[in-house]
């Protein structure tokens, strides 16, 4: 029942992984059983999005039933209510509670379904769930004979094996909730990073993939493969599995789960070249002194962007006092452009890895040619106390004492209330579910700059220059806590109001979080991107659950605000932000009626998140209408293939095109035999665009938080209720 793929985690996929879980899933209930459920089930999923109501009611669904969080976990006075979105969809939804939940022991479903059933003597109908095991559904010879004789022995009320379709054409609910269901197992928010950035990873690989492939297949003779990416779409919802992505699993299925999800990218990269190719390989031939470089554009408008290449040369091997230098060039103008370190590390000049910025083609493949001069080496500048600069648009200030952001001031605004980006480690819980805590650290203790001198970092500076040029400078500050170690790069535009920030943290301990302070110089409302959402939550020093963006709101509808490709759990503690990255727990390690969470601890035991990771943040101070848009230009940042093409030079012509840049585009993919694409305004006004597909074109007006499904059939574009076919 239910009509998922899988029992999905409810708080980090995102809102379109929510619709393929569906989609997916729905398409396999018609086809083996000939129905379509219209009431949606995620019993043991651990919280439930703030945006589910109009995912599950424009997926067909009139209906949703629940048990987490249990009575004890979030009482709210309902047992039945109608869940509405902010964008004002609405949905019938049902908790069936007891400690219980889904499950009845065995040969106990007679004294187990009395006890559910009590708790609805004040109700005309109620729900009791049975079946014996974790997940429940297996019933017994001798509990279907109880089962039986209850229902003949049964006065008071009539007993009926039903279905949930049954249950929610009976119940009416008029009291109204909108907002989370939230549970207290808030460790699933932080635990095994690995499955939770790779999740990320799979989203953005998979949705930009579908895009590839469908201008590849309307604008060139390309057919691609769809087998294998519906074999890559069903791998990233078994990684979204509620038991898997929420990190409390053994390190077995870490593994297994871990490789099937790097499979499943492999899998989509191989579909991306070959999409690529059917494009660029129109492009004209490149002259013996040109070495091309291509991008895709993934947004659906013309965007200036900074984005970096790597290529391997003719020559190499110069002086000491020389280096070989490349110029680009989009459509015969000359480009900014900065040479960086290459990701290798071979003393060899051929080796150029450099960062342009350029103006990409709206959904669009852009061709930037590259020559090669030699010049005078240039060394970087050496650091001798704080790093300062300003801008048109910003001033900033590393602090050399602390290694730290403190201050950053965007249009005269002072934003920062001391160091931004302080690692802290903090006492945290062995227990990756983290049950019945509401906040997962406590003792919070700042790093400090390291001393460098053992292990990874020895040798090092604590605070240095590592790249600098036209368009960026990078400074690199190391910070240690125990064995602990948290390199922070700093990379300061030269043109841009925003800053990134690059976290490499080295976990070498236990029952330790790692989280990093962002502290605001005003008092704003605490909010967070959420599943086709933006969620405000109160500052209590609680743990949430948020996904690619998070800040603090002012009075003019601008934020602070932070982008981030993997965190998704955030903490407001008054007017400090705290992103916490990595939660220190063992694996699987479960509280069981009271006995010691870990029997054996005179051994080495691998804890989830020992060994290295990396986080990737923007900070900024935006619009909250151009969040949504921001967050998919910082997580999009397109990565230019050194190619060298031998067509007539005959190019396509951007495909998709809106006229508004703040409704964005998050998916756009082949369904049967037209395409889908699919539109948010992840904002609290109301907006309007035009949407220009080839030659048609289509005005679209969006209320709040509304998301918006197109049908293209290659001769009309249409505008359609739902998000799956029906």
């Amino acid at each position: 029942m239910g009509g998922w793929y899988l029992q999905p985690d409810c708080n980090s996929l995102s809102g379109e992984s929510f619709v393929r879980q569906i989609e997916v899933g729905r398409r396999y209930f018609k086809e083996k059983f000939g129905v379509t459920p219209t009431v949606a089930v995620n019993f043991d999923s651990f919280g439930h999005s703030t945006g589910m109501p109009q995912i599950l009611s424009k997926t067909g669904h009139t209906g949703y039933l629940f048990c987490r969080p249990m009575k004890q976990e979030q009482p709210f006075d309902m047992r039945e209510f109608m869940w509405v979105s902010p964008d004002g969809s609405k949905i019938k939804a049902a908790r069936a509670e007891d400690d219980m939940v889904y499950i009845t022991r065995y040969g106990k479903a007679y004294e187990d379904i009395s006890r559910k059933a009590s708790y609805y003597k004040d109700k005309e109908i109620g729900v009791a769930l049975w079946g014996v095991g974790n997940h429940g559904g297996v019933n017994s010879k001798k509990d279907l004979e109880d089962v039986e004789r209850m229902i003949k022995e049964t006065k008071d009320y009539e007993i009926i094996h039903s279905t949930p379709e049954a249950y929610f054409n009976d119940i009416n609910p008029t009291i109204e909730y909108m907002g989370p269901v939230q549970p207290k197992i808030i460790g699933s928010y932080t635990s095994m990073n690995s499955l939770k950035g790779l999740n990320a990873e799979l989203e953005r690989k998979l949705f930009n993939t579908e895009k590839l492939l469908s201008v590849s297949e309307i604008t060139t003779s390309y057919k691609p493969d769809y087998k294998k990416l519906e074999d890559a779409t069903k791998a990233m919802l078994k990684v979204e599995f509620h038991d898997a992505l929420s990190g409390t699993v053994c390190p077995d299925a870490e593994k297994s789960t871990v490789e099937l999800g790097k499979g499943a990218l492999q899998t989509l990269e191989d579909l991306s070249i070959e999409a690529y190719l059917s494009i660029i390989n129109r492009e004209k031939k490149a002259l013996p002194h040109e070495n091309p470089v291509f991008l895709f554009n993934f947004m659906p408008y013309e965007r200036e962007c900074i984005c970096e290449t790597e290529i391997l040369l003719m020559d190499g091997l110069l002086s000491d006092t020389e280096e070989l230098y490349l110029k680009a060039f989009e459509d015969g103008k000359e480009l900014k452009v900065q040479r960086i370190k290459e990701l290798g590390n071979i003393n060899y000049d051929r080796k150029n890895r450099m960062a342009f910025k350029c103006n990409l083609k709206p959904l669009n493949i852009s061709r930037i040619d590259f020559v090669v001069e030699k010049r005078p080496k240039t060394n970087k500048p050496i650091l001798e106390g704080d790093y300062i600069y300003s801008n048109s648009h910003m001033s900033v200030r590393i602090n050399s004492k602390t290694g730290l952001l403190d201050r950053y001031i965007v249009d005269g605004v002072e934003l920062l209330n001391g160091g931004a980006f302080e690692p802290i480690l903090s006492v945290s819980t062995e227990n990756p579910w983290g049950h019945d805590l509401i906040r997962t650290t406590s003792s919070k203790t700042p790093f400090v700059l390291s001393k460098c001198n053992h292990g990874i970092t020895r040798d090092l500076k604590q605070m240095k220059v590592i790249e600098d040029g036209e368009l960026f400078t990078i400074i690199q500050s190391i910070f240690e806590s125990g064995d602990n170690v948290v390199i922070l790069n700093y990379k300061i535009y030269k043109e841009e109001k925003y800053i990134d920030v690059k976290a490499t943290i080295f976990h070498n301990d236990k029952d330790r979080a790692i989280e990093l302070k962002i502290p605001a110089s005003f008092d704003g409302k605490f909010f967070a991107q959420t599943a086709y959402s933006i969620e405000e939550f109160p500052k209590d020093n609680n743990d949430k659950p948020t996904q690619r963006f998070v800040g603090f709101r002012n009075k003019d509808n601008k934020a602070l605000v932070v982008y981030n490709d993997s965190v998704y759990c955030s903490i407001a503690d008054n007017n400090d932000l705290y992103l916490l990255l990595l939660n220190g727990a063992a694996h699987a390690a479960h509280l069981v009626n009271g006995r010691p969470l870990i029997k054996e601890k005179d051994r080495y035991i691998p804890y989830i998140e020992q060994g290295k990771h990396e986080f990737n943040f923007r900070l900024s101070y935006d619009s909250m209408n151009s969040l949504e848009r921001n967050s998919d230009e910082f997580l999009n940042i397109p990565y230019g293939y050194n190619y060298y093409p031998h067509g007539d030079g005959c190019l396509i012509e951007s495909l998709v095109e809106v006229s508004n840049k703040d409704i964005a585009l998050k998916a756009f993919y082949k369904e049967d035999n037209h395409y889908i694409l699919r539109f948010i305004n992840n904002s609290s006004v109301s907006a309007n665009t035009s949407v220009r597909v080839k030659d048609l074109s289509i005005n679209l007006n969006f209320s709040k938080y509304e998301v918006k499904t197109i049908i293209y059939d290659l001769e009309s574009l249409k505008e359609r209720r739902n998000f799956i076919k029906e």
